[in-house]
């Protein structure tokens, strides 16, 4: 399986919600061309239900799944399990599968260093970053950050 973990892109306030501003907009748009370069598509999409999130997971959505549905998943909130967004994901995807997960921080940190089974810190999450993860089995690692401010960074 592989697995990406998303950060919304950047958000303002409007009324009593967070939207995507005109640069997280941008920043999810750019996210996502550099994931369709690199992986080509995803089978799944698994996102907060906060807008921002949705909003960022409906962008690379348009790039990278089209005609897949947006699922939502209370535990990738902020203040979210861990272990039960893990759960979840175990439960609902095949092996074979490459998943999107839309998140916020600390949430999108603290996915990443379990899904690599604590042996490695992950990057630093800022706007619209994507940590893309190969899980085989057991054997779990970082394969590529990719990020709207620069290059991508590969771990290969």
């Amino acid at each position: 399986m592989r697995i990406i973990v998303m950060r919304h892109g950047e958000a303002t306030f409007l009324d009593n919600d967070r939207i995507l501003s005109l640069i997280g907009q941008k920043e999810a748009l750019d996210t996502a061309m550099q994931l369709k370069s690199f992986l080509g598509s995803v089978n799944r999409i698994i996102c907060s239900p906060k807008t921002r999130a949705v909003q960022t997971a409906s962008i690379v959505k348009s790039v990278l799944a089209e005609s897949s549905d947006l699922d939502y998943l209370s535990d990738l909130t902020p203040s979210g399990d861990v272990d039960s967004v893990i759960s979840y994901v175990e439960a609902v995807c095949k092996p074979d599968d490459t998943v999107l997960l839309v998140s916020h921080l600390p949430l999108v940190e603290y996915l990443s260093y379990e899904f690599v089974h604590m042996k490695r810190c992950s990057p630093s999450f800022k706007t619209a970053c994507a940590l893309v993860i190969d899980i085989d089995g057991r054997q779990t690692d970082f394969k590529r950050f990719i990020t709207p401010f620069m290059e991508p960074v590969s771990f290969e």
